[in-house]
């Protein structure tokens, strides 16, 4: 992030004296307990990306904050079939990523006041730079099928090189797909 283009990019489109402020999301579904029916969770940690690497990463310099669980439950959708069921856990996904990040949105085009570690109030805009995953998660944020690549739109994995990319409009346009098959069943 300190040495991509985006950063200057976004830099220069806010108003004089602003900053940006990179937002990094993750998420890992993560075992609960292994003693009481394997309960799972996705739990959603953000950080910015303007925490020096060498801190950024250590848990007692708190530099990363969980600011939800979602709550993963095998019973979904007993009486759907297999892609049905999917197509259920993806739309409920996005649905509660976009209500928890929700506040981001406007804080991200208007800016926020943030008081700094010399007490002065800078106008900061936190934008969302980077979404964190392992493959399982990246399939689940790009409603890619899983043993197909999240990134591009190649068949699966095992095809040479990389298909054409896939872009944040057909994710959207799989998103909008899904909506509506989960609102007929």
């Amino acid at each position: 992030m300190w040495t991509g283009r985006w950063w200057n990019v976004v830099q220069q489109s806010l108003p004089e004296g602003a900053s940006v402020a990179p937002v990094i999301i993750s998420t890992d579904k993560t075992q609960l307990t292994q003693f009481s029916g394997e309960k799972v969770a996705y739990p959603i940690y953000l950080t910015l990306g303007n925490i020096p690497q060498a801190i950024h990463r250590k848990p007692s310099q708190n530099t990363c904050i969980l600011i939800g669980y979602l709550p993963v439950s095998k019973d979904v959708g007993k009486n759907l079939t297999q892609k049905q069921r999917s197509t259920h856990i993806q739309q409920l996904f996005h649905n509660s990523m976009r209500l928890i990040l929700e506040p981001l949105i406007t804080a991200g085009k208007e800016g926020m006041e943030v008081t700094g570690g010399d007490g002065k109030v800078r106008l900061v805009f936190p934008i969302l730079a980077c979404y964190v995953a392992d493959y399982p998660e990246q399939c689940l944020v790009t409603c890619a099928k899983y043993g197909t690549c999240p990134r591009c739109m190649s068949g699966s994995l095992g095809d040479r090189g990389p298909g054409p990319p896939c872009t944040q409009q057909d994710t959207l346009s799989t998103i909008l797909i899904t909506e509506a098959a989960t609102s007929e069943a």
